[in-house]
């Protein structure tokens, strides 16, 4: 899909993409997408961003960082879907390609191609937040901690593709990508300092020795058992 998004737009008749293809930019903590106010599909040219879920308690969720080449709004492409606590917010800047519902639905119509894709895009992607649902419940903040310090958003429980470990990002939105408020992130972070699993740059953790940590410390516990490397269970 990655691929195939930026050659469908690039084949589109002009006029037709300047009716419905549009670039806009946004800065630090900028909101992008707020639910339903502008349905189609978005494309990240360049920079991150954070998909932000409100949980039934009040609390924000990243679910996931995305980067330059992915793709987010395929949770609010129907007419009549509303999806309540569902945000996409700049971490740095960025520049996003909306593409609205009409042009969609033509390439839904007439490319087969991405007509599967999209389909097999978000089966994918439910299965993945199934499956990081059950680490989330099954694994300690720590574990989950060196896990994103480790492999980033290709987790090697959750994708067979090879891990990338995360990039640099403020405590508290990485306190939201894993789960867990910015006082446990913190006491993590320090107990696991003071093991010599991570060290601070610029304040913000990094995995030491990344040798240390292969196979993925999320492949050798998939059942939630205790992770290896003599890292201890931490709350």
């Amino acid at each position: 899909m990655r691929n195939l998004l930026p050659g469908l737009i690039a084949n589109t008749e002009q006029g037709l993409a300047d009716r419905h293809v549009c670039l806009r930019r946004y800065g630090p903590g900028r909101l992008v997408l707020d639910g339903y106010d502008r349905p189609g599909l978005f494309y990240i040219q360049h920079g991150r961003m954070e998909l932000l879920i409100t949980t039934a308690d009040g609390n924000e969720r990243c679910m996931r960082i995305l980067a330059e080449s992915d793709l987010f709004g395929l949770e609010c492409l129907h007419a009549g879907a509303t999806v309540p606590g569902y945000q996409v917010r700049a971490v740095t800047y960025s520049s996003v390609v909306h593409v609205d519902v009409e042009l969609l639905d033509l390439w839904l119509a007439t490319v087969p191609e991405f007509r599967h894709r999209l389909a097999a895009r978000i089966a994918a992607d439910i299965a993945r937040l199934e499956q990081e649902r059950e680490k989330t419940v099954a694994f300690s903040v720590a574990e989950r901690l060196v896990c994103y310090l480790r492999c980033g958003e290709t987790c090697a429980h959750l994708s067979p593709a090879p891990p990338e470990p995360a990039g640099p990002l403020p405590m508290a939105i990485l306190a939201r990508r894993i789960g867990c408020s910015p006082a446990y992130l913190s006491r993590a972070v320090r107990k696991l300092a003071q093991q010599g699993v991570v060290q601070r740059v610029n304040h913000l953790p990094r995995i030491d020795r990344m040798e240390n940590f292969s196979p993925c410390p999320c492949s050798v516990v998939p059942e939630g058992g205790e992770l290896r490397h003599a890292l201890r269970r931490l709350a």
